[in-house]
């Protein structure tokens, strides 16, 4: 039966030392709740941010003496970064109990065990109260592996054990452990929130609705309204001044989720937290209403993320998003008039997609985006595991797998060279923090803050609208010529000699740089920690 590989690490008698390792670009809510939850239960939790470097998680490691260094996986797209990080702190002698969880983990037990051996332990969904019990565990160095939630190795055989019963009332979960962050080094400082779980919705991209349903949890759980409140006036206290909601539709679950919205943002207002704190919150088009947003206007709201992925039709149907093209119009309509910034996640091309989806795709986004009010970036759906994109595609027996990797072919192969040229063409535009469409969203959100020390300034947003505007209609100009030469041509083999498309992707270039000049004039006169932090990378 497995036990305990680190025993002698423990500093205090029966209870662990962990250390939690995952992404962190804004707070890691999910690694910050184990932390505090271990914490509330007596053993020892700290914090150290995934890198491919291993030497400062060695240096970690060797520093607080961990029983358990535990790995937050989210996509499977990111298994093989995790893989050569663990493989690499075996290598340096750490002999840990090494345990992993997220969204991936939990759906694929078997196929990260073989990609990754050196695991002693995979914690499926939900983790708080099942890392916490492994931590018990091996504090007392007692056999681990029958506790619910959990898969093992056990004997040479796969063990998966029943799910544990998610936790039903989030009020009893402490808050995320928060000491380690520095919340004095932005001019803006900005923090991330959580007031509830899941989401009732069922598109067909999103692993959410499982996730949650592996642990009897579907639909959303929502924290008390005062109990949220307290967490953002402390928040408040230690410096924030923006807070990004992240719940996955803040608005879900119809009039009473509305209400529950309400409620916060009447409490916030209540204590006075809406003079200092600006929000911003993400959901779906068709929950957009002026009565709907005008309490969260008043209590700070100044950004919304909209989940549009689509605007043709029958990518929406694939999408089982449940919509029509019509709801997103509205929805933009309404985020004007309340003078809101926006951004929206759109994908142009999924698994079933045709050139006249695309070019509909297309024609949207130059009506919903074509004004620079908000700019216009894309991807391709991905099939994740645990979604229903995923069991489609397996049924269809199009779902390519490569060790941890999942993709597919389009059912035209023009379209798979049309994918491919863009990813080039658009490289400096769509991709990387530096990239031309991050810098036009932080201008975007930028532009829209109103504070009583840097009001809202109707010039600057005029400015980062009309650069905006040029640059979305660049790229989709030259999307859609590309789109019809690829069409015509029949282009189905490489296309990198093809003169039309190296003409089209030079021009694009050049249009870009010239625009990015502009964004990094704009940037120039916003506050040096807000340049430093997401120009300077």
């Amino acid at each position: 039966m497995p036990v305990s590989t680190a025993p002698s690490m423990l500093p205090v008698k029966n209870k662990s030392t962990v250390l939690l390792v995952g992404f962190e670009d804004q707070d890691n809510l999910g690694i910050r709740y184990l932390a505090s939850s271990l914490r509330e239960a007596g053993h020892s939790a700290f914090i150290v941010k995934f890198q491919d470097d291993p030497s400062p998680i060695i240096e970690s490691i060797e520093q607080h003496l961990p029983g358990i260094v535990g790995f937050s996986l989210i996509f499977q797209y990111y298994t093989e970064r995790f893989g050569m990080l663990i493989r690499a702190l075996r290598t340096a002698g750490v002999n840990a109990h090494f345990t992993i969880g997220g969204h991936y983990a939990s759906f694929e037990p078997a196929q990260l065990f073989e990609f990754i051996p050196e695991l002693d332990s995979i914690i499926r969904f939900e983790g708080e109260e099942t890392l916490v019990e492994l931590a018990d565990r091996i504090a007392c160095n007692e056999d681990w592996s029958d506790i619910r939630g959990m898969a093992c190795i056990d004997n040479g055989s796969l063990l998966i054990n029943a799910a544990r019963q998610g936790r039903k009332n989030l009020d009893e979960l402490p808050w995320p452990v928060r000491e380690d962050i520095d919340y004095s080094t932005e001019d803006f400082p900005t923090a991330s929130m959580i007031g509830g779980r899941g989401c009732p919705w069922v598109c067909s991209f999103c692993s959410i609705i499982t996730f949650y349903e592996g642990n009897g949890t579907r639909g959303r759980r929502l924290r008390s309204p005062a109990l949220i409140v307290d967490e953002v006036e402390y928040l408040r206290d230690r410096g924030v001044r923006i807070i990004l909601w992240q719940d996955d539709d803040f608005l879900a679950g119809g009039k009473a989720g509305v209400r529950w919205a309400h409620a916060v943002a009447e409490e916030c207002i209540r204590r006075g937290l809406n003079k200092d704190l600006r929000w911003k919150i993400s959901c779906r088009s068709d929950e957009v209403k002026a009565e709907s947003l005008a309490p969260l206007v008043e209590a700070g709201l100044t950004h919304v993320y909209l989940g549009v992925e689509a605007g043709d039709p029958e990518s929406l149907r694939h999408l089982n998003k449940v919509l029509q093209p019509e709801s997103h119009f509205l929805a933009a309509e309404v985020l004007k008039q309340l003078n809101l910034s926006f951004d929206f996640g759109f994908m142009l091309m999924e698994p079933w997609s045709t050139f006249d989806t695309i070019r509909n795709n297309l024609k949207f986004l130059e009506e919903f985006a074509g004004d620079g009010y908000a700019p216009a970036g894309y991807c391709r759906m991905l099939p994740y595991v645990g979604t229903g994109v995923e069991k489609k595609l397996l049924a269809e027996d199009r779902l390519e797998k490569k060790d941890c990797y999942a993709d597919y072919h389009f059912l035209d192969p023009r379209l798979d060279r049309f994918y491919e040229w863009q990813l080039g063409a658009f490289k400096h535009r769509n991709h990387g923090p530096n990239g031309t469409l991050n810098l036009l969203r932080l201008l975007n959100f930028e532009s829209h803050l109103d504070f009583a020390e840097r009001p809202f300034s109707s010039s600057f947003c005029n400015k980062v609208q009309a650069v905006t505007s040029l640059s979305n209609h660049f790229m989709l100009a030259t999307l859609s010529e590309a789109l019809a030469h690829f069409e015509e041509s029949g282009l189905s083999n490489k296309t990198v000699s093809d003169e039309y498309l190296l003409a089209l992707s030079s021009e694009h270039n050049r249009q870009d740089e010239h625009l990015r000049n502009d964004i990094l004039r704009i940037l120039a006169k916003m506050p040096v920690s807000y340049k430093r932090k997401f120009v300077v990378m």
